[in-house]
């Protein structure tokens, strides 16, 4: 009967884990926006440490491919170099022994034809394209482009209110995202690379809960100009709140009793409380914004603003589509 054993870990086994796990971390907080050569590079030369080296494509072939890479990154490559990776890439993909430099020279290969401006741009300028418009990831991955790391800071401040006027600047619903926000922006938040990401839509609620209530900035001067929206959901209400701020008179005409749309009369309570949802609706209405709830249909809406609007040759109406599209009429 053969003797049981269980060996132990070294310590050099127990070092590289540790650095896969640091790898992985890194992955996933990524952002959007990196230079793709030198991504492809530095997988590139992880897929070579992890070759057994037996075959040539692996052992030479990788090795090659990354020298030429490091040659785009520095600017000393040529157009002719592109080509010769590109048939290089493809040389091995068809002779490679294992899987590992298969897919190595595949994603070079991929990185190649998909990124083509990237590779060429490195070689003209000397630069990538994404250095001059890599944005935050948070930012970049907030549907609205909130100044997410601005109001966080100010909320580690106890500036709640500050915080508050700082998200309205592009979402004039800070309350009523604190609650049903799915916060993509978590997804690739820096401190993943530490830990786990920062609870941003918990901080944005916070900062809702603890500023009170805050009065919308001033609106500018008076264009003269009159505007009707037609739907008074989340799409209406934030174009009008935003026209308003410009100096446009804005009218929101609402078919149902009170304003919401679907945020209202969608969502329970129990996700998201309705006096909190005023909340956010009441700042909007401070702006200057008329309501006109109970409007029937579409036309009647045309025809109350037209009555109104009988003095006026020149203004605009907006058409909120609920939970779909929004278009402009102009007249």
């Amino acid at each position: 009967m053969s003797r049981l054993e269980i060996p132990t870990p070294g310590q050099a086994q127990l070092v590289i884990e540790e650095l896969y796990k640091d790898l992985e971390r890194r992955i996933e907080s990524s952002p959007p926006g990196l230079c793709p050569v030198d991504i492809t590079r530095a997988f590139l030369e992880l897929c070579h440490a992890q070759t057994c080296g037996k075959c040539t494509p692996c052992r030479v072939g990788l090795w090659q491919l990354k020298n030429m890479l490091t040659d785009v990154m520095n600017g000393t490559a040529t157009m002719e170099s592109l080509n010769e990776m590109e048939a290089l890439a493809q040389s091995i993909m068809d002779s490679a022994d294992c899987a590992i430099g298969y897919e190595a020279a595949e994603m070079v290969h991929k990185s190649l034809v998909g990124c083509r401006d990237d590779y060429e741009e490195h070689i003209r300028q000397g630069r990538c394209i994404c250095q001059s418009k890599q944005p935050v990831p948070c930012v970049a991955l907030c549907p609205a482009n909130v100044d997410i790391p601005g109001y966080v800071a100010l909320v580690g401040e106890g500036r709640y209110a500050d915080a508050i006027k700082l998200i309205r600047k592009d979402n004039p619903f800070p309350t009523t995202c604190g609650f049903i926000c799915e916060h993509p922006c978590e997804a690739r938040c820096r401190r993943n690379i530490v830990d786990d990401a920062i609870n941003i839509r918990g901080l944005k609620r916070m900062a809702a809960d603890y500023a009170g209530e805050v009065d919308p900035p001033a609106c500018a001067p008076s264009t003269g100009k009159r505007i009707a929206i037609v739907g008074g959901g989340p799409g209406g209400l934030s174009t009008a709140y935003y026209l308003q701020l410009m100096g446009h008179q804005v009218t929101v005409f609402e078919m149902l009793p009170k304003l919401g749309g679907m945020l209202r009369y969608g969502i329970p309570n129990y996700r998201l409380p309705k006096n909190r949802l005023d909340d956010d609706i009441n700042a909007i209405l401070k702006t200057g914004v008329q309501v006109e709830c109970h409007a029937a249909n579409y036309s009647s809406c045309l025809l109350q603003f037209c009555r109104i609007l009988n003095s006026y040759i020149y203004f605009y109406i907006y058409y909120s589509v609920p939970c779909m599209t929004a278009r402009f009429f102009r007249y």
